[in-house]
């Protein structure tokens, strides 16, 4: 039997402690569906749909089922999918009423691989909003009413953030009008909104090899709590939220899923950027890190931000079939899973910055070889 390998991310950002266990278990089942798939021959971008799918349906993610709220109060959701062979990408942005929106990017690249269009026209790489939704519909992708999508801490961390948001407005309108009231501005100022308790993991994602060697590397996100309504984020974005690239002869097999601030991934093209500095260099830990310190830490577009958070899962196979794990990231913490053929038990790492680490500004990475 042929190699094969699945990784996934219960994304780069903030896991609690408490519910540590909870995040292992749901990497480790979402490895084993895929293994399985795998091993009766499933291709790629089969697999990847899956393992993405299992992490949307979660209630622990910020993906799919318990996204957090736009600033309207409802769902919309970002997901893509990119193939190494032909190097197709597929992505869904700000879509509500579709359960599993990575079903959508999968589609999406399945139309590109498949017959073209009459009259030239070619098939869409990217959907967004209605139109999207439309389109998953007219494509026999399930949809549903966005109230469904919406579970109870979603609801309750909406109306927590939407009530700090209207003190802070409150806050802000009140400066203007007492600029002269010293002591109420020291009062004002005083005012933190601390919702540590409250942060998340960001976008979640996946890559799988297949027994071919096929690449396919997928994200899906629910963005950020109360975002702009239509806001498209890094896992609808072509280079940011994902990248694949089968073997070649002279360049290795590179796979990528991002996970972070949206808006720095991708000003950064941050799956992209990390996959080519990954097949560039012989060392492929050097590679990320040097992503990482060139191209994003000291990234000259990034100049201007305090925080620099983000993180990125690998994959890298070798001329010599020798396959490669990596994943690195600068936020508090990043939940990975993975299997393989040659690996018949998940095995889950909750990887955290190191003691003394500041997130936004150090970073930490591992891999292995499997």
């Amino acid at each position: 039997m042929s190699h094969f390998v699945v990784a996934v991310h219960c994304g780069a950002g903030y896991h609690s402690t408490q519910k540590e266990d909870a995040y292992v278990k749901l990497c480790k089942s979402a490895c084993l569906k895929v293994y399985h798939l795998l091993e009766k021959g499933r291709d790629a971008v089969e697999c990847v749909t899956e393992a993405v799918k299992c992490l949307e349906n979660s209630v622990l993610t910020n993906a799919g089922m318990g996204s957090n709220l736009n600033i309207n109060g409802f769902v919309e959701c970002d997901a893509s999918i990119m193939e190494g062979k032909k190097l197709v990408f597929g992505a869904v942005g700000a879509i509500s009423g579709v359960k599993n929106p990575v079903e959508v990017s999968a589609t999406l690249v399945s139309r590109q691989l498949g017959d073209k269009l009459s009259l030239g026209r070619l098939h869409p790489s990217v959907i967004v909003g209605e139109g999207a939704e439309k389109w998953a519909e007219e494509n026999e992708i399930k949809t549903l009413e966005t109230r469904h999508l919406i579970t109870d801490e979603a609801q309750k961390t909406y109306q927590n953030h939407k009530r700090k948001l209207d003190i802070v407005n409150e806050r802000d309108s009140n400066k203007k009008r007492k600029l002269t009231q010293q002591r109420n501005d020291k009062t004002e100022e005083s005012f933190d909104v601390q919702e540590e308790e409250e942060k998340i993991q960001d976008t979640v994602g996946a890559i799988v090899m297949d027994t071919s060697g096929n690449i396919a590397s997928a994200v899906s996100s629910g963005g950020i709590s109360l975002k702009q309504l239509g806001r498209l984020g890094p896992a609808a974005t072509y280079g940011a939220g994902c990248w694949a690239y089968n073997q070649r002869p002279g360049k290795p097999g590179v796979g990528t899923s991002t996970s972070g601030s949206g808006e720095h991934i991708m000003k950064t093209f941050l799956a992209r950027e990390s996959a080519l500095s990954i097949q560039c260099e012989d060392n492929a830990s050097l590679g990320l890190s040097n992503c990482f310190k060139n191209n994003f830490l000291e990234s000259e577009f990034l100049e201007e931000e305090e925080d620099k958070l983000a993180g990125v899962l690998a994959l890298r196979q070798n001329e010599d079939n020798i396959v490669e794990l990596l994943w690195g990231h600068t936020t508090d913490s990043m939940c990975v899973g993975y299997m393989s053929s040659s690996l018949q038990k998940p095995k889950v790492v909750m990887s955290r910055l190191p003691d003394g680490g500041v997130p936004g500004k150090s970073f930490t990475m591992s891999g292995v070889s499997i």
